[in-house]
């Protein structure tokens, strides 16, 4: 239906917009912020924040911060025509990269050698095992990359740390922007963002996203449509006092779970649009729900209490072909099973923390201090290690539209696998409680300590295919950091953290997995140049890990190391350097090893999961200095990886070859409009991204070939 309803969507908006008038609009909010005025220059745009988000939950700004934090605003997402944070959004900042094998569904980002915590409004979204759902580009505001352990916002992560999704939220601001895009493989897609008052007094603000889309993949049976609906409301009961209710859904359907392509002849051997699947196949179908409820009091200027009640509810389900091992006997022949794959899971957050600024003599203290509640549960459905038909496919000669399931049978796919037997079916709990307090002291004007302590109780219990296990602990976590002022706009910092979390199912041999312990040690220098509007960030660190999860080579079973070390560079530059250049710039050196293995000692040395080497990326925008054609402004951009590891660590890892993308854009904009075209991978390249080998069989995930987008969006 939403693949039908779409050009009706894009023609209904378009002529909205047509008939827009052009008279600019003299209302503006009394209540306006000096970080909420609107530039119109044509040479300026928001590449560097300086203001991070109340889901962080610090007072200090970022340049006094002892840690590496990073800031990508909505308007590097609209320069780079992305519409999810699936897409590239890790090339703006330095050292992150995609685990990009379940494209539709989850962002797996890894950083500094480990998987980064996903949040969404400072929710803690780290799921038990797929997800969280992509967010849609419509829907964000900034997105926050936290370098290393962030206990001041959340109790569980990887020692690499974790990103926040800030989504867009009422102003009070009037505000009526449409957006249109089309593109290769018959892409459209037509969003609204709209904004601004629901009384004359101001005391009720409104914000309301909306989006549709279809497409069709780069590879062959590959087709999606995506639905966003998010409303939210702020009430201003007083100049203290404010309660905000927001609401997200996402809904996708899909046909490919994955772009990955399979052969035992070796990464990227196949046409970039052959496919494994089949167009009888049961597409894929997941629904996001998100309710976020806010409660933010302000006792005087120095102390103010935020509580926040949150319940995010995701489900998808659906089919997929996959490949386990070599056809021995012509390896030309694929031998597919038909997989189901059903996932369900629930996060229901209860938080809360109060700040405040106080002076004992002439030191300042900043203090936040809060609890936070989180309720993860997972239920699965899968036939991942049951299904049993060969529906064979022939790698040079391929034969659609022939597959009938259940042996030929037909009927129900639930009949061939028996999906409801214990054997097909997951249900994990994890919950904690965690009380944290921290205090910024600042004993010069130019020289501030940070120290923090978190402790948590977490409690978990997993039905994993039968196999049940429970776990229950108590940890504490500190921090200390300091950073020193050496000038008004630069400073140096150093900062020592711990971090804990949790691992979900059991091992080969049935016991649990324990939770993965880490410690971090980073170092780092920041300046803010021209008055703030671009800044350089160069950080150094070292991460200690204890019982990362890792798999078995031979057996393929799950089993913990004995510990992993991880150290490395990271560079970024964000921001506008000159009139009319803005550019985002990162390289980070990464070196991520095993240290210990009591289990599989030759693996000592080897390289940690989808670690990789060197990752430079740049992205420059530039509005042309033409008087007789003002508006115009270019765009290009590389993402560069060497040095990559595989998906899984072996001890005899294959290489992967380097990965090098260009991208090119220009833009035009006038008054309330403007319309963006870019094309990606210019060089047409044959890439594929993350990669691993087993069974004889190598796996890579495919990446598209050169192709365009074109955004056209209206402001009434």
């Amino acid at each position: 239906m939403l693949r039908k309803t779409m050009p009706i969507a894009v023609f209904s908006i378009f002529c909205l917009t047509a008939a827009a008038q052009e008279k600019e609009t003299t209302d503006t909010l009394k209540v306006l912020s000096l970080n909420e005025l609107t530039v119109t220059s044509k040479y300026y745009k928001k590449y560097n924040l300086s203001k991070i988000s109340s889901d962080l939950r610090l007072q200090s700004p970022l340049i006094e911060t002892p840690q590496n934090i990073q800031i990508i605003s909505a308007e590097v997402l609209k320069d780079q025509v992305v519409y999810n944070l699936i897409e590239s959004v890790t090339r703006n900042v330095s050292g992150t990269m995609r685990e990009e094998l379940h494209n539709a569904v989850s962002p797996d980002i890894y950083s500094r050698g480990g998987y980064i915590n996903a949040q969404r409004n400072g929710v803690d979204l780290r799921p038990l095992i797929k997800g969280p759902l992509g967010d849609d580009a419509a829907m964000i505001e900034t997105i926050e990359f936290v370098k290393g352990p962030a206990g001041f916002m959340t109790a569980l992560s990887d020692p690499a740390g974790s990103y926040n999704i800030v989504t867009k939220k009422p102003t009070g601001i009037k505000k009526n922007t449409f957006k249109m895009m089309y593109g290769s493989f018959d892409l459209f897609r037509a969003e609204a963002d709209l904004g601004g008052l629901l009384d004359e007094k101001g005391k009720w603000q409104y914000r309301f996203n909306m989006m549709g889309m279809s497409t069709n993949g780069f590879m062959k049976f590959d087709n999606g449509t995506r639905l966003l609906i998010a409303p939210a409301v702020k009430y201003v009961a007083s100049k203290k006092t404010s309660f905000t209710l927001e609401y997200i859904y996402q809904g996708m359907n899909y046909m490919l779970l994955s772009e990955a392509q399979i052969s035992p002849y070796g990464y990227g051997t196949l046409p970039r649009d052959f496919s494994i699947s089949d167009p009888n196949t049961k597409p894929y179908r997941a629904k996001d729900h998100n309710i976020f409820f806010t409660t933010e009091h302000k006792f005087n200027d120095n102390w103010n209490l935020t509580a926040r009640i949150s319940n995010i509810n995701n489900e998808y389900n659906g089919s997929i072909f996959w490949v386990y091992g070599k056809n021995n006997h012509n390896p030309d022949i694929l031998n597919r099973y038909y997989v189901y794959d059903g996932v369900g899971y629930n996060t229901f957050s209860a938080q809360a923390y109060i700040q405040g600024r106080f002076n004992t003599g002439r030191i300042k203290h900043a203090v936040m201090g809060g609890i936070d509640f989180n309720d993860k549960r997972n239920n699965t459905t899968d036939t991942w290690e049951t299904a049993s038909t060969i529906y064979p496919l022939s790698i040079s000669n391929p034969q659609y539209s022939q597959v009938i399931n259940n042996n030929g049978i037909g009927g129900s796919f639930e009949s061939e696998n028996d999906i409801s037997g214990e054997k097909n079916r997951t249900k994990g709990h994890l919950y904690y409680i965690s009380a944290y307090v921290m205090d910024e002291v600042s004993v010069t004007d130019k020289l501030k300590l940070n120290a923090g302590l978190r402790m948590t109780q977490s409690n978990a219990d997993f039905n994993q295919y039968g196999t049940k296990t429970a776990a229950s602990d108590l940890v504490v976590t500190p921090r200390v950091g300091v950073n020193y002022m050496l000038l008004p706009a630069m400073s140096v910092y150093a900062l020592y953290d711990h971090s804990y979390l949790p691992q979900a199912g059991v091992a080969y041999d049935g016991s649990p997995l324990k939770p993965l312990t880490g410690k971090s040690y980073e170092a780092g220098i920041k300046k803010d140049w021209h008055d703030g509007t671009w800044n350089t960030t160069l950080s150094m660190y070292q991460i200690y890990r204890k019982r990362t999860i890792l798999r078995d080579p031979v057996s393929n079973a799950i089993y913990q190391t004995g510990e992993n070390r991880s150290e490395g560079v990271e560079v970024d530059v964000r921001g506008r350097v000159t009139k009319g250049l803005n550019i985002v710039m990162n390289y980070a050196f990464t070196e991520s090893k095993i240290t210990k293995d009591e289990k599989n000692p030759e693996m000592v040395g080897m390289a940690t999961p989808n670690r990789i080497k060197h990752i430079q990326n740049t992205w420059l925008n530039y509005s042309l200095p033409i008087r007789k054609l003002p508006g115009i402004a270019i765009s290009t951009g590389y993402q560069y990886m060497a040095g990559r590891a595989e998906r899984f660590t072996t001890t005899n890892p294959e290489a992967l070859k380097d990965f090098f993308r260009l991208d090119a854009g220009i833009s035009y904009t006038k008054k309330k409009y403007s319309i963006n075209l870019i094309v990606n991978n210019i060089l047409d390249d044959h890439l594929y991204s993350t990669a691993w080998k087993r069974n004889d069989m190598y796996y890579w995930v495919q990446t598209a070939p050169r192709n365009f987008r074109c955004a056209l969006t209206v402001n009434i």
